[in-house]
């Protein structure tokens, strides 16, 4: 039984959040990015916090 991919959700920028956010060194922006992808596949990420 195969399950067909997620489909990707967007991502909307508001006001200056990439900006803001490619501001952080480059390690964090890769964390941020990695969690961000994760959410717009419906995941959560594990360094999330509800």
């Amino acid at each position: 039984m195969s399950s067909s991919p997620r489909q990707e959700r967007p991502l909307h920028w508001i006001g200056s959040a990439k900006r803001d956010l490619l501001d952080f060194p480059g390690e964090v922006v890769d964390d941020f990015g990695y969690g961000l992808g994760v959410v717009q596949l419906g995941g959560q990420p594990p360094a999330a916090k509800p």
